[in-house]
């Protein structure tokens, strides 16, 4: 799957000393407001990650039989 959750948070992180380091109020909300986007956007890739894992789980299942009469 494309997309790494822990790189989006590494990115986050770094948005995030950048938003301290900033000299201006509006520079820091915009890396505050990135931080967040690549925060959402590791959360998401959790979420696909984990449907998948799930759908996959249900391929390797063998079907249930119905109960013979």
């Amino acid at each position: 799957m494309p997309g790494d959750p822990k790189e989006c948070r590494e990115h986050a992180k770094r948005c995030g000393e950048l938003a301290r380091l900033a000299t201006t109020q509006e520079a820091r909300q915009q890396f505050l407001s990135l931080q967040m986007s690549w925060i959402r956007l590791a959360a998401d890739l959790d979420n696909a990650k984990a449907f998948i894992d799930a759908m996959n789980e249900m391929d390797e299942e063998p079907p249930v039989k119905a109960a013979e009469s």
